[in-house]
């Protein structure tokens, strides 16, 4: 299952999204405190802005480019274009973009962590994390930087170390759903599928963000061999014929998970 097959079922592996499974990984829409002064943020950025965060991608680039043609040295227009592009699956310019930001604004761990969400889009984790490294350096505290961090090492089965930084994390931010829930998905994948369960399904009782942490919740029934509770999660979220093709992948990754091997990529690319 690829990465956003699984935003699609709630797992936070984007960019200020509720990447329920994964992090609040990018940097988050609205770019970024650090690199610019809010106050000379022009009237295109800010409606760029919106759209971004509204999920309007085309609408979003579209109008960063017109942001970055007025003003060639805006960092966050730059972030914010990386973003949009990056939402399109248009991996190459959003490379192109970010890279610009980081020569505007080489301090600011927003865009090291755009920069970290890429590689992971790219399935090239060990980049990422020396980028959100790089944004800790400079925001030791950093949500998107700690939790997408730990998405690299839960990626290559790091788990522990993962668990660790999520730890780290929510002393910080000790009641943030996506960590918990990140946490969570981490606990399920090193082994540990009963204390992840019971955290997914106290997160489950949540009026509003309840539903997110479902994709999560079937990929540790999965490996738990409770394929029907599986199923039930993710009705009314996927299409039936998506979901069956979904469990007979994780049928897959359970006899791996049985065997002492390795599964972090098998979630996450």
């Amino acid at each position: 299952m690829n990465v956003k097959a699984l935003r699609a079922l709630g797992l936070a592996v984007g960019m200020g999204i509720a990447l329920s499974g994964c992090a609040d990984i990018g940097g988050g829409f609205g770019p970024m405190a650090g690199a610019q002064d809010r106050s000379q943020v022009s009237e295109t950025e800010a409606v760029a802005e919106a759209a971004l965060a509204g999920g309007n991608y085309e609408d979003a680039a579209r109008l960063y480019e017109k942001a970055v043609e007025d003003d060639q040295n805006s960092a966050s227009a730059y972030l914010g274009l990386g973003q949009a592009y990056m939402q399109l699956g248009q991996l190459a310019r959003a490379e192109f973009a970010l890279r610009r930001a980081h020569e505007l604004d080489h301090r600011s761990p927003e865009v090291f962590n755009a920069q970290a969400a890429l590689k992971l889009e790219q399935l090239h984790p060990a980049e990422a994390i020396t980028l959100y490294d790089k944004a800790l350096a400079r925001d030791r505290k950093n949500m998107s930087a700690l939790t997408g961090k730990a998405v690299a090492l839960d990626f290559l089965s790091r788990h522990q170390e993962a668990q660790a930084i999520y730890q780290e994390a929510l002393r910080h931010y000790p009641t943030n759903f996506v960590l918990l829930s990140n946490y969570a998905l981490s606990q399920a994948l090193s082994g540990q599928v009963g204390a992840g369960l019971k955290i997914m399904q106290e997160l489950l009782r949540d009026p509003e963000m309840g539903d997110s942490v479902r994709g999560n919740m079937a990929i540790a029934y999965a490996l738990d061999g409770r394929t029907r509770e599986a199923r039930a999660v993710l009705e009314g979220t996927i299409s039936s014929s998506e979901i069956e093709q979904t469990l007979a992948s994780y049928a897959e990754i359970r006899r791996r998970f049985q065997k002492g091997e390795p599964i972090g990529y098998l979630i996450f690319s």
